[in-house]
């Protein structure tokens, strides 16, 4: 941890007109700009004070600058309940993404059911695309917040829990069952600091030891290079393909994404939102896994590798990389279930189908035949955030910009500019980010490979 802190014991005096006190403050973890960090707890932010936080070798609050501040990462967050089931992920220009689903689109504008609210009104030019999905999005885990529900090799000092993130300690294992049963995802974020070498056992039987007499799929990720395997009970290992990410010799982390579509018995992969290549099992009786678990297995040296943000979810297996790179940007594109894909404007979506008007007509497509809608968007678009506006990510993935209006620890309230006013339960809250204008330095170069692991005992 970097020794900063004694010059940031200010008293703040910036023009934010939120307060924010709370009577239980949440335990978590507060990063500043220039990438320290300090453990405690969030108690209030104000005018006149700006952030105060609690640290336990403090005697009293310590109360930092806002212009100073990155985010605040609490330790846990309350599951968002759902009262209607979601079908549809909407990503829109400013960063923010729900899920929800579409009640109209009609005028510029788009009527979305969320759980903050039945029936939000934004803009339709504010959103960059709409994912579709027929099964639903089900989440089925979210962390880490803890070892617990996860399984250790024989070293139980080899993986070590610390603010959110899972780092290697040495070579050994790392399991969790995760009762996947059809398609699924697999998101994480993994940082380096120097070579490694890390393998996943995909849709494992077995998640506290390598089990060859049972079927899965093997993903070697190293610097710079992906292979996959297919391990299949007595038949051995079979290599399915493999890939350069040349990325990863300039940065020290990245975000990964896996997509298992069981009924067409293959892999995706994505690396920061770039889909990088797609592997197929074309052998005889498909995808042959049969388990519902994930094993991560490191072969570094101690403190190598930070595995962080892991997301597993249930999958409907569309799948359709044109629509992450090299899209048109002047024209609405639809794309479809059978990969084909109409251009124009979208102009309305109700009673189950969208309408675009084409060059030479227009279409009206049911939603149940639409997998995703990307809308038209200047390539040179810059969005510009003001210094009050905050934004908040909630488990599942959702985030949501607004300026912060009042936060007393039972209901947070603010403006939104695709919503306007809303509030919900600060417990929903897993991080807030602040001074979206501004980043880490060098957040994506990596020339001292210096990640500030924590001292492991």
């Amino acid at each position: 941890m970097r020794v900063v802190f004694a010059l940031l014991l200010l008293i703040a005096q910036t023009g934010w007109s939120a307060e924010v006190t709370s009577p239980n403050p949440r335990p978590g973890l507060l990063q500043l700009l220039d990438g320290s960090t300090l453990h405690g707890s969030l108690r209030l932010i104000e005018q006149t004070n700006g952030l105060s936080w609690k640290h336990p070798a403090a005697n009293s609050p310590l109360e930092l600058l806002l212009t100073n501040v990155n985010l605040v990462r609490f330790d846990k967050a309350d599951r968002i309940e759902h009262s209607f089931k979601p079908s549809c992920r909407f990503h829109f220009k400013n960063g923010d993404e729900i899920i929800g689903n579409i009640v109209s689109i009609g005028g510029n504008e788009l009527r979305i059911e969320s759980w903050f609210g039945e029936d939000l009104h934004a803009r339709l030019d504010s959103v960059d695309s709409i994912m579709f999905s027929s099964k639903g999005y089900n989440l089925l885990y979210e962390g880490p917040n803890g070892i617990d529900g996860w399984r250790i090799g024989r070293n139980p000092r080899s993986w070590k829990y610390e603010d959110g993130a899972f780092i290697a300690n040495g070579a050994d294992l790392l399991g969790r069952d995760f009762g996947l049963t059809g398609s699924s995802t697999l998101e994480f974020d993994l940082a380096w600091n120097g070579a490694f070498s890390l393998s996943l056992t995909l849709y494992a039987s077995v998640i506290e030891r390598f089990d060859y007499s049972t079927s899965a799929y093997l993903i070697y990720l190293g610097t710079g290079a992906i292979s996959v395997q297919r391990v299949q009970a007595g038949a051995g290992a079979v290599m399915l393909g493999q890939t350069q990410i040349p990325e990863m010799f300039r940065r020290n982390k990245m975000h990964f994404e896996i997509r298992c579509n069981k009924e067409d018995a293959s892999i995706a992969l994505f690396a920061d939102g770039k889909f990088i290549a797609r592997w197929k099992d074309s052998t005889a009786g498909g995808f042959v896994a049969k388990g519902g678990g994930i094993v991560f297995f490191s072969q570094v040296e101690p403190k190598a590798l930070k595995l962080s943000n892991i997301r597993v979810a249930e999958w409907d297996g569309k799948f359709e990389p044109e629509a992450m790179t090299n899209a048109p940007t002047d024209l609405d594109i639809v794309y479809l279930a059978n990969r084909d894909k109409v251009t124009g404007d979208v102009v309305g979506l109700q009673e189950g189908k969208a309408t675009i008007s084409t060059k030479q007509t227009k279409l009206d497509i049911p939603i149940s035949r639409i997998t995703q809608i990307r809308f038209a968007h200047s390539t040179n678009q810059v969005i510009n955030f003001a210094a009050n506006e905050v934004r908040a990510s909630f488990p599942g993935g959702e985030t949501l910009t607004f300026e912060l209006e009042k936060w007393d620890g039972k209901q947070v309230a603010g403006k939104s500019r695709s919503f306007g006013q809303l509030s919900f339960d600060p417990k929903s809250i897993r991080q807030l980010q602040f001074n979206l204008n501004r980043s880490l330095p060098n957040a994506d170069e990596a020339p001292e490979m210096d990640l500030d692991f924590p001292e492991l005992e």
